[in-house]
C-alpha cells in the first residue's frame, strides 16, 4: 500500500460513515500527499474533499478546491463525479454571490450531463442552475428550471435527486415570497407559501429514506418551517426548526445553522416578540458580518430592519435598511456582471440545455409540415389549434399563470414597397429567430400570417411576460438590420394580456385590443391590456 492510499482509504470510510469533519481532514491530507503525476488519485481526493466541505456548508472552501477537482475529473473521464463537483461549485458560488462562476459551472454541468445521457445528473444540474438564478433574484425563472428537472425524473427511482428537486422547488417559492411580501396581494403571497409547503412535505418522506444525510433532512425541515412561519402555523414551525438546528449542529454545518437561526428570529418576530427577535438576529448578524454569506446576511438585515422598526428604534432600523439595500445593489451588480461576461440573459440561462434536445422536442410537435409556417419554421394557425386545448386545460386545472403576446411589425408594407418582398421575407425569418431566442420550448410560438405573430407564455405571470416582451422589442429595434439591406430599420408593437379566463378567443381579442392601443400610441412599444378579460 502506498503512503497516499492510507488517507484516501480512510477518507472514503469517513464519508461512508457520514463523518464529514473527519472526511474533510483525511481527504485534505490525501490531496496534499498524492503525487502530482497521479491524476486519478488526486481526482478522487479532490472529489472527496469537495464533497466533505460542501456537506459541511463551507462554501469558500468548496471553491478553493472545486475547480481543480472538476478539471482533474474531466481529465480522468469520471463523468458522474465531474458533474457532481460542478454542481457543488455552482451552489457554493451562488451562496457567496459569485454568479459568474456559478453560471459557468452550471452550464458546464448541464452540458456534460446531457452528453452522458443520464437523467439524474442532468436533473440535478438544472436544479443547481435554478438555485443560481434564484439567488440572482429571479425565483420564477428558477422555478421553471427546477420544474424541468422534476419532469426529467418522472418514472425514475432516485429518491435523492427527487428530494433535492422538491426541496428546491420549495426554496424557489420561498424566494418568490420575499419579493412579493411587500408588493403582491395577500392571496398571491399565501399561494406561493402553500406551494412551498406542499413541495417540502412531499420531500420529507424521501429524505427520511436517507439517514446517512441528516443535513439534507434538516434543510428540508428548515424550508418547510420557514414557509409555516409566514403562514402563521408557528407551533409546528418551531418544532421543525428545533429539529433542524439540532441536526446541523451535530454535523457542524454552520452555514445551514445560520439560515435556521434566521428563521427562528422571523418566528419570534411573527409572534410579536420583537425583543426576543432582536437578540436572536443581532447575535446572528454579528456572526455573519464580514462573512461571505451574502444571501443569508441580506435577509438578516431585512429582518432586523423590521424588528427595530417594531421596537420603535428608527436609527437602528434605518441602519439595517441601508445595509440591506447595499447588499441588494451588490447582488444586482454581480448578476449583471456575470451575465455580461458569459453573454447570458435570464432566458438564455434557462435554455442552457443542449439545443439538440430542444429541437428534437420541437420536431416531434410538428408531426406534419401542415403545422409549420414554411417561411419562418414557426408553427402556424393549425399548430396553434392543436397545441392550445391541452395547454389551456393544464393551466386552468392548476390555476397557473399564462400570458399571451400578439406581435405585429410596424410599417411592414413600407419595407416591402421600398426594399422588395425578398428583403421582407428575410426580415420575417430574422424576427422568427429573435422570437425563438427569447422563448422557451414550453411556450407556443406561431406566425399567424403576414407580419403578425403570437406567443403563448406558459406558466408565466404578466410582469415576467412584460419583461420578456420589452426585451424582445428592444432587441428588434437595436438589431443590425443593415446586414440584410442598407438603411433598413425594423420595429414591432406588442399587445399583452393574461389569463384567466383560459379561453384563447377571449385572450386573443384582449391582446388584439392592447396591440391596437400600442399602434395608436405611436408604435414600437409593449401595451398591456387594461381590460378584465
Amino acid at each position: 500500500m502506498t503512503s497516499e492510499a492510507g488517507p484516501l482509504q480512510a477518507a472514503r470510510a469517513a464519508v461512508d460513515a457520514g463523518n464529514m469533519h473527519q472526511a474533510s481532514l483525511l481527504a485534505d491530507a490525501a490531496w496534499r500527499a498524492v503525487s502530482q503525476a497521479d491524476d486519478r488519485g488526486r481526482a478522487e481526493a479532490g472529489y472527496l474533499l469537495t464533497m466533505a466541505r460542501f456537506r459541511l456548508g463551507r462554501w469558500p472552501a468548496v471553491l478553493d478546491i472545486g475547480e481543480s477537482a472538476a478539471a482533474l475529473l474531466n481529465r480522468t473521464g469520471e463523468i458522474s463525479r465531474h458533474v457532481e463537483v460542478l454542481r457543488w461549485v455552482t451552489i457554493a458560488a451562488s451562496e457567496l454571490g459569485r454568479f459568474d462562476l456559478a453560471l459557468s459551472s452550471a452550464n458546464e454541468s448541464c452540458r456534460v450531463a446531457e452528453a452522458a445521457g443520464d437523467r439524474g445528473p442532468l436533473a440535478l444540474s438544472l436544479m443547481a442552475l435554478g438555485i443560481c438564478i434564484e439567488r440572482m433574484g429571479d425565483p420564477w425563472q428558477a422555478h421553471r428550471l427546477v420544474e424541468e428537472a422534476r419532469l426529467l425524473l418522472q418514472g425514475e427511482n432516485n429518491p435523492y435527486a427527487q428530494s433535492m428537486v422538491l426541496n428546491n422547488l420549495c426554496a424557489s417559492y420561498i424566494g418568490a415570497f420575499y419579493l412579493l411580501r411587500d408588493a403582491g396581494s395577500q392571496g398571491e403571497v399565501r399561494s406561493v407559501l402553500r406551494k412551498a409547503e406542499a413541495h417540502a412535505r412531499e420531500a420529507l418522506p424521501l429524505v427520511a429514506q436517507m439517514p446517512h444525510n441528516p443535513v439534507l433532512y434538516a434543510i428540508v425541515e428548515g424550508n418547510l418551517a420557514e414557509a409555516l412561519v409566514h403562514l402563521g402555523e408557528r407551533d409546528e414551525a418551531e418544532q421543525l426548526l428545533d429539529q433542524a438546528l439540532r441536526r446541523v449542529t451535530e454535523q457542524g454545518n454552520t452555514a445551514h445553522s445560520w439560515r435556521i437561526r434566521f428563521s427562528r428570529g422571523e418566528l419570534l418576530l411573527a409572534r410579536g416578540d420583537a425583543a426576543g427577535a432582536s437578540r436572536e438576529l443581532n447575535a446572528l448578524w454579528h456572526e455573519l458580518d464580514g462573512s461571505e454569506q451574502s444571501n443569508t446576511l441580506t435577509r438578516v438585515h431585512d429582518a432586523l430592519y423590521r424588528t427595530w422598526r417594531a421596537l420603535g428604534d428608527h436609527a437602528n432600523a434605518l441602519a439595517h435598511l441601508e445595509a440591506f439595500e447595499m447588499l441588494e445593489r451588490k447582488r444586482v451588480v454581480a448578476q449583471l456582471q456575470a451575465q455580461s461576461r458569459l453573454f447570458v440573459t435570464r432566458v438564455e440561462a434557462e435554455r442552457s440545455r443542449l439545443e439538440a434536445q430542444v429541437e428534437r422536442l420541437r420536431a416531434a410537435e410538428f408531426e406534419s409540415e401542415a403545422q409549420r409556417d414554411q417561411l419562418t419554421g414557426l408553427g402556424n394557425r393549425r399548430h396553434l389549434d392543436r397545441r392550445m386545448p391541452p395547454v389551456l386545460a393544464a393551466a386552468a386545472s392548476n390555476n397557473s399563470p399564462l400570458s399571451v403576446a400578439l406581435i405585429d411589425l410596424d410599417h411592414f408594407k413600407r419595407i416591402n414597397d421600398r426594399f422588395g418582398h425578398g428583403i421582407g421575407d428575410l426580415v420575417l425569418s430574422r424576427i422568427a429567430d429573435l422570437l425563438r431566442a427569447n422563448t422557451r420550448s414550453s411556450d407556443v410560438l406561431v406566425r399567424l400570417g403576414g407580419e403578425e405573430f403570437l406567443i403563448i407564455f406558459t406558466d408565466t405571470a404578466l410582469p415576467l411576460a412584460q419583461e420578456v416582451s420589452e426585451r424582445l422589442r428592444e432587441q428588434v429595434q437595436s438589431h443590425d438590420w443593415s446586414t440584410i439591406a442598407p438603411e433598413l430599420a425594423v420595429t414591432l408593437s406588442i399587445g399583452l394580456t393574461t389569463a384567466p379566463p383560459y379561453d384563447l378567443a377571449v385572450l386573443s381579442q384582449s391582446a388584439d385590443q392592447a396591440l391596437y392601443r400600442a399602434k395608436s400610441a405611436g408604435r414600437n412599444r409593449v401595451q398591456v391590456s387594461t381590460e378584465k378579460v
